[in-house]
């Protein structure tokens, strides 16, 4: 969806250049933005839905110091903890980001106390956060 979002989008913004300098729109002037809309429209939240659908069904989560198995009725993955640069919580939802990009499973799998031990174990397991460097007259 993305890649076809993206290439539309570009295919739109040159039947837009050609517009200015021609004076004339031509088929990619009508088409490109029309099939642009009806992709956002339509495809996106159809996405979205068949995502949900998947993650209605049973998660099963196991934490322990070095790594996480997390398994669902779609899929299943076993992965270490320090492939992660950081955990945050967020509308009920774990959110681990590694380089390569954002693993997340639910929060509601644990208890009040599991959440607590969770967010602790993140905050040793992890690397601390880096912040940016303030220099104001640099």
């Amino acid at each position: 969806m993305r890649k076809m979002t993206i290439a539309l989008a570009l295919v739109s913004v040159i039947g837009l250049l050609k517009v200015l300098a021609e004076g004339k729109p031509g088929t990619f002037g009508y088409v490109c933005p029309a099939v642009l809309v009806l992709v956002q429209a339509l495809g996106i939240p159809m996405a979205a839905r068949r995502a949900a659908a998947q993650m209605r069904g049973p998660w099963t989560v196991r934490i322990t110091d070095t790594d996480y198995h997390l398994q669902t009725t779609v899929n299943q993955a076993t992965v270490r903890l320090d492939a992660y640069r950081d955990a945050r919580f967020h509308r009920g939802f774990w959110y681990l980001t590694s380089p390569t990009g954002t693993s997340f499973f639910p929060a509601a799998v644990f208890t009040a106390d599991e959440q607590t031990q969770l967010a602790q174990l993140f905050a040793h397991s992890l690397p601390p956060r880096k912040r940016a460097r303030y220099r104001p007259y640099s």
